[in-house]
């Protein structure tokens, strides 16, 4: 059977956050974050700031887009009395107006964030939190979670962070689950690429559905596999007696994320590429050519799979021996 695990492992260090790029992000944030204490300092005599990193960069998930455009989210947090709570647009105005000048491209007012635009092909979005109390630990909060300022939504509780926390308990002395969690993305990324109506689900639902259905193996092909397979089990109920959900595990609990790719279409959409996938690893799997299983993974992953540094060296060999004992059995029938 081909093995791949080297493959993918250069794979990883293809699409993964390159230290250079990582280095280029950090002083964007650092730079955002001046600007906003520098505005609450003069501006806000009621309210204090604070920040903490979130999303795939702190998980150390983050892989190079094939767009190219990288983002970074890190959350403002607003401390103050319940009284002096601002309106949820006060709050996108307050921090919209402290990096208003940061870059020549004007911030986006998002629905769940303020987006800061840098010409160098990334993004800081500032997600803001509304704190009612502080603990002497930074990184918790007493009594009820943190309120998120959801333009739509208004004032709703969320703790990025805490489910930060339960990544990395969860990917604690298992390296090889950030790497499964790169590859859905990257597979994810290559099939919206192809096709910019199909709607996948987000970069936290894949971690979510890769973590709670994690098989671990020695080698990388056999991992993907069966944790895609796990997943399919967990989630495709045209083929199983399941559910279509995922839920996340710290704040909202009762939130099925998928709900909003529940669509016909966008379901069935995503789960038919899944059993693609699945087939088209099962296959590599079996087959003896790595060059031929190669191609297998490329067509779901994309052309940054790296297949052309493969040889059947080995497959040819053992053809040749193959093919010496079989002459030599022919050989000893014959005499």
């Amino acid at each position: 059977m081909a093995d791949l695990h080297s493959t993918f492992t250069e794979f990883n260090d293809c699409i993964r956050l390159n230290s250079t790029k990582k280095n280029q992000l950090k002083t964007s944030r650092s730079s955002v974050r001046t600007d906003i204490r520098t505005y609450f300092s003069n501006n806000r005599d009621k309210h204090t700031v604070s920040f903490k990193g979130q999303g795939s960069y702190m998980m150390n998930t983050t892989i190079e887009p094939l767009s190219k455009e990288f983002d970074i989210d890190d959350g403002v947090y607003i401390f103050g009395k319940e009284e002096d709570k601002p309106s949820v647009q006060t709050a996108h105005n307050w921090i919209y107006d402290a990096v208003k000048n940061r870059t020549s491209s004007e911030p986006l007012d998002k629905n769940t964030c303020v987006r800061v635009i840098y010409k160098n092909d990334y993004h800081v979005d500032l997600p803001i939190y509304y704190v009612f109390d502080r603990s002497e630990d930074q990184y918790t909060f007493l009594d009820e979670p943190p309120l998120l300022a959801h333009k739509s939504k208004g004032w709703i509780e969320s703790d990025p962070y805490k489910f930060k926390l339960w990544f990395d308990e969860q990917a604690k002395d298992r390296p090889q689950l950030k790497r499964i969690v790169r590859y859905l993305k990257a597979w994810s990324n290559k099939k919206q690429q192809d096709n910019n109506s199909l709607k996948f689900p987000s970069g936290m639902i894949f971690t979510i559905l890769a973590s709670e259905n994690y098989h671990s193996d020695e080698r990388d092909d056999i991992s993907l596999l069966e944790t895609l397979k796990a997943i399919q089990k967990k989630i495709d109920n045209n083929k199983f007696f399941t559910n279509y959900s995922c839920y996340r595990p710290t704040t909202d609990t009762s939130e099925n994320l998928l709900e909003k790719y529940s669509a016909s279409t966008t379901k069935s959409n995503f789960l038919d590429a899944l059993d693609s996938f699945i087939k088209s690893g099962d296959q590599a799997i079996e087959l003896e050519s790595k060059k031929d299983a190669c191609a297998k993974w490329q067509k779901h992953l994309g052309d940054r799979f790296p297949c052309s540094n493969i040889t059947d060296d080995e497959s040819k060999s053992s053809a040749k021996q193959f093919s010496q004992v079989e002459s030599i059995l022919i050989d000893n029938r014959s005499a």
